[in-house]
């Protein structure tokens, strides 16, 4: 489990850092309505997509040991053909009928130029529709290795394809999405032709009732996937609708700034808590599980709140780093976003309960209601406030959502919160925030590292004061930092007794 969770962290560190290079590079070398553009292109594919995939990599996952444990001859063959033919019927249907969708729309209701990306965008849900499906027979083999590798490696060439035509053609929106579908169909045929083992793709081995019951199983799962597409990213079609595609640049580079400080965070907490609080579940029951749960949602606060504070003080400086100062006009929504994507993130652990018990039927109807809370709010805030009204309302729809998890779960695994030390952070992240913004150096990144810095410092010293247990963490990793140093400088007999009584304790 550990060796496999380390491979996915690695996985996921690649991306995110993949991430920083292609922003920057998309956000100067296209305008900002492009980008924005560019932006809603790939949020409609990412919708379709959903749908083109009908659930079945989900359905691969739950498949694949039935099969590959079968006696039957033909088994696995039957399994590989019945859900990559499977697949490429319901992504190509799919990626068609939108297609011809967006055909038949009249101009009046879409401007060609954006017809002619999403025709483009049409390709993109066929390949998007596929690639998970093929990397997912890698994960069910796990041969994780090879999927985080292909899967950052596909990442890699594709920015850098885009990166060659932008100089080799023309900087356009179809530039990219054209780059984009090229590099994944050849990953998706390298996937299929040369990383699946031999001989088990056979169009005669399709199985009507196999592939009916894996979409049986799949395809409730689209609505809750779907729903949290469009939780994530709606807002930017309704910004689009009412601002036009220069404002949903500025919005779209500010929750992309606001995502990747968030899911550098969340994400390699997300991969090491489930495993860790499921196997206590099953080996010490609940109270200790509820207790793991409280005192990590304790920790994950006091270092989101730092964060924040940092956010706070370095939005602006941070966006002209990153996306030129054309973006600038983002700053203001990064800190109201990166607030609400860590209530967002702070579901990880109220959900534990919901998992452990398999509700999975009331996430989804949880996730389903807050996507709808979160289209009607954009409806109602963005003619008044504009784009800081669509950063509210997903600031509002994440905290109702929490709000949602955190009552759903109570009934099952009930999670102390410590209130007043969540306070207590809030009042550190504060103090930092108001003093560390009247400082300003010269050029913008010299102003990010210093306040950045000063930031950590400040909130680190104001919670010194006002939290005790932040003062006994800190000797405790005071404490753990020295060990190594005071073990070196005992008497050799007591390292010797020392290293005896480890060497029984492996032993035992």
């Amino acid at each position: 489990m550990f060796r496999d969770s380390s491979h996915y962290l690695a996985g996921q560190i690649a991306a995110l850092a993949l991430g920083f290079i292609s922003f920057p590079i998309f956000t100067r070398a296209l305008t900002v309505a492009d980008y924005g553009m560019l932006c809603i292109a790939f949020q409609v594919a990412a919708m379709a997509t959903v749908l083109s995939k009908m659930g079945l990599q989900n359905s691969i996952q739950r498949f694949y040991q039935d099969h590959a444990a079968s006696t039957e001859p033909g088994a696995l063959q039957r399994f590989y053909s019945t859900l990559l033919f499977g697949a490429g019927l319901c992504a190509m249907a799919v990626a068609g009928l939108f297609g011809a969708g967006v055909l038949l729309l009249p101009d009046s209701q879409m401007s060609p130029v954006l017809k002619r990306v999403l025709l483009v965008g049409a390709i993109l849900i066929f390949t998007r529709g596929m690639h998970p499906i093929a990397m997912n027979f890698l994960r069910a083999q796990r041969r994780t290795a090879a999927f985080n590798a292909f899967d950052v490696t596909t990442k890699a060439i594709s920015i850098a394809f885009v990166v060659f035509l932008f100089f080799a053609w023309n900087r356009t929106v179809k530039t990219v999405l054209i780059g984009t579908v090229a590099v994944e169909l050849t990953a998706v045929l390298i996937l299929i032709f040369r990383l699946l083992p031999a001989g088990v793709v056979s169009i005669r081995a399709f199985d009507r009732g196999l592939f009916k019951a894996a979409l049986i199983f799949g395809f409730p799962l689209v609505g809750y996937e779907l729903a949290g597409v469009i939780l994530d990213s709606g807002d930017r079609i309704l910004v689009q609708h009412y601002m036009g595609f220069q404002a949903v640049g500025y919005y779209s580079a500010g929750y992309s700034m606001a995502n990747y400080v968030i899911l550098s965070l969340m994400s390699p907490v997300n991969l090491a808590l489930f495993p860790i609080y499921m196997k206590l579940w099953a080996s010490k029951g609940r109270e200790e599980t509820q207790a793991f749960l409280s005192r990590a949602l304790d920790n994950f606060v006091m270092v989101a709140m730092c964060v924040l504070a940092a956010v706070a003080v370095t939005a602006r400086d941070g966006i002209i780093i990153l996306g030129s100062r054309k973006l600038q006009e983002a700053a203001p929504l990064i800190p109201v976003l990166v607030l609400g994507l860590v209530f967002y993130a702070l579901h990880i652990f109220f959900n534990a309960g919901l998992i452990i018990h398999k509700k999975t039927y009331t996430m989804a109807k949880i996730i389903v209601s807050s996507a709808g809370l979160n289209i009607l709010l954009n409806i109602l805030l963005i003619p008044r406030l504009g784009l800081q009204g669509a950063a509210v309302a997903t600031l509002v729809s994440y905290m109702v959502f929490l709000g949602l998890i955190a009552w759903a779960s109570h009934a099952v695994l009930p999670i102390r919160v410590d209130i007043r030390a969540s306070l207590r952070y809030v009042g550190a992240a504060v103090v930092s925030a108001l003093i560390v913004s009247r400082i300003e150096c010269s050029p913008e990144i010299l102003n990010v590292a210093v306040r950045g810095s000063l930031s950590l410092v400040v909130y680190g010293a104001t919670l010194w004061l006002i939290d005790s247990r932040f003062r006994q963490l800190v000797a405790a990793g005071v404490q753990y930092g020295a060990a190594p140093f005071r073990r070196e400088s005992q008497e050799p007999e007591l390292a010797a007794a020392g290293a005896i009584e480890i060497s029984s304790k492996s032993v035992s």
